[in-house]
């Protein structure tokens, strides 16, 4: 059995990676050794445990009563670490005022202590209590603080998350250019640390500000790439966040069923979690988009059990009131939106809220319309257009731009430094994320399946051609190849000359179906025109064991060898225009995997051919029944 202080170093070591597993080991032994202290840091452990589960109220109960231990031994750091821990689960929980408390009780205790690093974590903490309460000049106070706290230290990763939550309060506030710059910086220090959650954490909120700005493309993929991230990682409240996040496009667009999806899909998980804040979030844009939709029945019902909530943040105090406005519009009450909207617009006033209050002084020029009310349309369609002109105007898009224009100079210069360059060469993207992280990538696969595809006569075709028309043609034909490569998740190698290469290193029917889609490639019309005759290909296949990884340095190649690849390479050269030629041993392959599946491909038993460095062989031809 381990000793206490072996025990506590281990409890260390498996809080600060995130070892669940380890630290219920942990508390078990602990728990066996009959000591005051073991018992206190034992329910310490646990409650750690139940957080990375995101069982928040589970966590909350063990860290209590790791706190009543703690404070009948006196152990004051014990104390302290745990008080602050309670301050956490209170504010994931929502339960503002609780958090708050805790985290102030936490506070005094490091600064008793003397202990600088529980003393600016906490500090963090605090900030983001006045961020979930509305107090944003008080959260910004805090985590500047705290980034000065750690700038001192040379703590990176507290750099990063403080920045991080900096730019949360700007994006609140209407400050995009500014949130952008935060989020940035803190997603930089992040990858650098290769810290994941961060990293999931900044993307998500670039993704919000370009969404703010209008450019959804950019949001879109910056939301998705964040989801992926707390997937990956199994960071719930993450993944109900970006889900919400996504909802809001399709919202945008129009889609409101697909939107209140993942609404409601964020509104479960949340449920889930017992994260009250993010309930209320999610109930709110329920409630406004059944609106949207038409859906007013289901809407008060919805907006009905809001009202039984206890919201804190505003911006969800604000949403709610834009709703009750809306509903009370739609049947003929317009005096009662109007106070509703006036109460709501105090509410976003007194907290700084600029674009709800742009939103709401929009919906009270409206319901002025409405009521002939020409003094009230004017003063409010100029308090509209004053705050959006602010918010979004001509100087505020121009900063976006620059800085972003900015940071794409300094990421590919960091890339270079570092050797990086392959996130944006034609690496496949899993292989680039193992080379950015450092890996040396040097794989063996014991069956893979390899495709050649080669332009019949292009040396004879290409000479009736003008260079640009010859670059036209590759280009059209090897971007289908690209396209029915990714739809069939086959991994595109290298082209060379008129030939394309790529590998598929699953099964062989995605491959056959790769390779059929791409014999039935036609080109453009605005090819066609500059070709006297058909373009036709010739498709060559086998599989067997493969070499692979990654090549160069500055200008990286990710690469497959081995004499599978001589083969394939084989079976195009001697096969057929338009038909695709097939080694034995892929066709046996594709005969066993065809067992229990109900498909059209078949391969057709062309006869025994000498192959070059092979000698005698049976090859097929692979075909569709359908044609």
């Amino acid at each position: 059995m381990r000793s206490f202080e072996e025990l506590n170093a281990a409890t260390k070591h498996a809080r600060s990676i995130g070892d669940v597993a380890a630290l219920q080991q942990c508390a078990e032994e602990l728990e066996a050794l009959g000591m005051p202290e073991a018992d206190a840091l034992a329910a310490n452990a646990r409650g750690v445990a139940c957080r990375f589960h995101e069982d928040y109220a589970t966590a909350l109960e063990h860290f209590l009563r790791a706190l009543a231990l703690y404070d009948a031994s006196g152990d004051i750091i014990g104390a302290a670490d745990v008080t602050a821990s309670i301050g956490g689960e209170h504010l994931k929980m929502g339960n503002i005022a609780s958090a708050l408390e805790y985290c102030h009780r936490a506070l005094a205790l490091y600064e008793e202590l003397g202990d600088p690093v529980g003393v600016v974590r906490t500090t963090i903490n605090i900030g983001n209590v006045h961020v979930e309460s509305g107090g944003y000049a008080l959260a910004l106070e805090h985590y500047h603080r705290a980034l000065e706290q750690y700038e001192r230290l040379g703590n990176r990763s507290g750099v990063a998350g403080a920045s991080s939550n900096i730019g949360g309060v700007h994006f609140r506030t209407g400050n995009s250019p500014l949130a952008l710059e935060c989020y940035h910086r803190a997603l930089a220090l992040f990858e650098d640390l290769g810290e994941r959650v961060g990293m999931a954490d900044a993307i998500g909120g670039i993704g919000n500000v370009h969404y703010r700005t209008g450019n959804t493309a950019l949001a879109l993929e910056n939301y998705e790439r964040a989801l992926a991230l707390y997937n990956e990682l199994d960071v719930r409240n993450g993944v109900a966040h970006m889900t919400n996040n996504i909802g809001g496009l399709h919202r945008n667009t129009g889609n409101y069923a697909l939107a209140l999806e993942h609404y409601r899909r964020a509104h479960t998980i949340y449920e889930e979690l017992g994260n009250r804040a993010g309930v209320a979030v999610a109930a709110g844009i329920i409630v406004s988009t059944l609106i949207l939709a038409g859906e007013h029945v289901e809407a008060e019902v919805q907006l009905h059990a809001m009202d039984a909530m206890q919201i804190d943040d505003p911006l969800d105090i604000v949403s709610r009131e834009e709703s009750r406005a809306s509903l009370q519009e739609h049947h003929g009450n317009i005096d009662g939106a109007r106070a509703t909207l006036g109460a709501a617009l105090r509410i976003a006033q007194e907290h700084s809220l600029a674009l709800e209050q742009a939103g709401i002084h929009r919906s009270l020029r409206d319901l002025a319309l409405k009521r002939n009310d020409l003094a009230g349309y004017v003063e409010h369609n100029n308090e509209f257009t004053r705050i959006l002109e602010e918010v979004n105007g001509k100087e505020a898009t121009l900063k976006v731009t620059m800085q972003e224009q900015q940071r794409e100079i300094d990421a590919v210069q960091r890339e270079h430094q570092k050797h990086l360059a392959v996130l944006h060469s034609t690496l496949p993207k899993h292989v680039a994320e193992r080379v950015a992280r450092g890996e040396v990538v040097n794989d063996h696969f014991d069956n893979a399946t390899v495709i050649f595809l080669d332009i019949v006569g292009f040396t004879e075709l290409s000479s009736t051609m003008s260079s640009q028309e010859v670059i036209t043609l590759l280009d059209d034909v090897f971007t289908q190849c690209d396209a029915i490569c990714k739809q069939h998740n086959v991994v595109k190698i290298k082209t060379i000359g008129d030939s394309y290469m790529c590998v598929s290193f699953d099964s062989v029917i995605p491959a056959a179906h790769c390779a059929l889609d791409m014999s039935r490639i036609s080109i453009s019309h605005e090819v066609s025109h500059a070709v006297s005759h058909v373009v036709e290909f010739r498709i060559g296949i086998h599989c067997g064991p493969v070499t692979a990884g990654v090549i160069g340095k500055e200008r990286m190649q990710y690469d497959v060898w081995g004499d599978t690849v001589n083969v394939a390479s084989r079976m195009e050269s001697t096969g057929e225009a338009g038909r695709v030629h097939v080694s034995e041993a892929f066709a046996v392959q594709l005969e066993e995997a065809l067992v229990t599946r109900h498909l059209s491909l078949v391969t057709q038993l062309r006869g025994s051919f000498d192959i070059k460095g092979k000698g005698p062989m049976n090859t097929y031809w692979l075909e569709d029944r359908r044609g």
